[in-house]
């Protein structure tokens, strides 16, 4: 494993995007638009609403970057599992989870990428400097919940950090902390980590540690993530010059009350029994919905799951959050799309154009969540769809083998990065390939004009 220095690194890493830029010829079909591999959505029907156009002729180069005045939210892939890096229009900066696990020896996951000689704590970083060169501190960084997949793990990592007082796991968030400074951190137990209950998976220990020692050593900041706020997490360099919003909407089964100022609601008390027999970790997730100009983007962790009422009933916590939030551009798919999310009463409110899955194996992104993501029948929402997930597990080709929703996903894997620009009015979804550091752009969809509605602030 790779132990040279921050400083090193960063002038390493973001020289390899230079040293891996030739691009390789690759075969074409329709419109002078280059495929290397079968993808979904078929540029060659004018009837196809994902039809890709690429005007801009950006498939086949580098990825142009980041610029001044656009929101960049970039889906890492490593095969292993929940990352997330926004660079916000001031060039305000969010880690969104950063996962680790021991995947190598898991045999229903994805392809590892780039590779396994390095974790992805360190891919994860790497892409970060590509992305946004000379970058030293991350403004914020929010663990949803306390999964490997999302957090790190306390025993899987790059070696032990820390000191005497608090030692831990250089794995996932705290790998990603081994090269650059945090700013604030937000987790959904801070400051007490009694709510809703006491009990967490081991692997939160490993976090609050390295929290510990980052605080103590360098300059980390904690607050406690308030459901319900509006720009607790704000733009810090030039915040007076967009329409730029973030709400948190939900954190440990408590839900936003919503814009009509109506009091939070707490699902783990709708039912005291709640408390004592749920210890499923995807209840707990924190979520935020982003505004930027019009254009509107949802994420939640893994915001997933069953809590009842005092009659022992279902109270459908994921469709709740959906109506809290309301309709968004693109929604980022609670717990991988795996089976038990997605409810269609979460899909039919949020009822967005298009949504982004986060797979690290074969059971993500199933045949009941993509049929709801994709209805668009009476029993769903009218308008085009677009399902982008970071990977498709080649054990699901039988699964999906005359599926009505398959016209609709995007089949080909690797880095996910939606771009709104022009004030939020516009956006775009690409797709760079994670086989190599090259950040070469592999497909482009869109542009797409954001939907405006409901505000965030008004």
């Amino acid at each position: 494993m790779s132990t040279i220095n921050r400083r090193a690194f960063l002038t390493a890493a973001t020289g390899a995007s230079l040293g891996l830029s030739t691009l390789m010829t690759m075969p074409t079909r329709g419109v002078g638009v280059a495929f290397a591999e079968p993808v979904a959505p078929d540029p060659n029907d004018p009837n196809d609403p994902n039809k890709i156009l690429d005007a801009e002729n950006e498939i086949g180069k580098p990825y142009r970057g980041w610029k001044e005045g656009e929101l960049d939210l970039h889906f890492i892939h490593t095969g292993v599992g929940e990352n997330a890096f926004y660079i916000c229009p001031d060039g305000t900066t969010i880690l969104f989870d950063a996962g680790d696990r021991d995947a190598a020896n898991y045999k229903d996951g994805v392809p590892i990428l780039p590779d396994q000689t390095r974790r992805p704590g360190e891919w994860i970083a790497r892409y970060i400097s590509r992305v946004k060169p000379g970058l030293e501190k991350i403004d914020y960084v929010l663990a949803s919940h306390f999964h490997t997949d999302h957090i790190g793990d306390g025993r899987f990592g790059d070696g032990v950090g820390g000191d005497d007082t608090d030692r831990y796991e250089v794995s996932g968030i705290a790998h990603v902390g081994k090269f650059y400074h945090f700013g604030t951190a937000f987790d959904r137990g801070y400051p007490s980590y009694d709510r809703p209950t006491t009990w967490a998976p081991r692997e939160r220990e490993n976090l609050v540690k390295f929290w510990n020692y980052k605080e103590r050593t360098d300059g980390l900041r904690r607050e406690e993530f308030i459901v319900g706020a509006l720009d607790q997490i704000k733009l810090l360099n030039n915040p007076e010059a967009y329409d730029f919003h973030i709400r948190n909407v939900c954190r440990n089964g408590v839900i936003w009350g919503g814009p009509d100022g109506a009091e939070n609601v707490d699902y783990f008390e709708k039912w005291p029994r709640n408390k004592e027999e749920n210890k499923n970790e995807n209840t707990r997730s924190l979520g935020v919905t982003l505004q930027f100009g019009n254009f509107r983007f949802h994420t939640a962790g893994d915001a997933s799951g069953v809590l009842r009422d005092d009659e022992g009933n279902d109270l459908d916590f994921e469709g709740a959050l959906g109506r809290v939030v309301g309709p968004v551009d693109v929604c980022k798919a609670n717990h991988h799309s795996y089976r038990d999310a997605m409810r269609k009463s979460f899909i039919n409110a949020v009822q967005a154009r298009a949504y982004v899955v986060c797979v690290w194996d074969r059971w993500h992104l199933q045949d009941n969540t993509a049929t709801a993501m994709c209805d668009q029948s009476a029993e769903g929402y009218p308008g085009p769809r677009l399902m982008c997930p970071t990977a498709v597990h080649a054990g699901n080709e039988e699964m999906m083998q005359g599926k009505s929703w398959r016209s609709k996903l995007v089949e080909r894997g690797g880095h996910v990065v939606v771009k709104a620009y022009d004030g939020g009015a516009r956006y775009k979804i690409y797709y760079l390939t994670a086989k190599d550091e090259s950040m070469n752009v592999e497909l482009v969809f869109g542009p797409f004009e954001s939907t405006g509605v409901p505000r965030l602030n008004g």
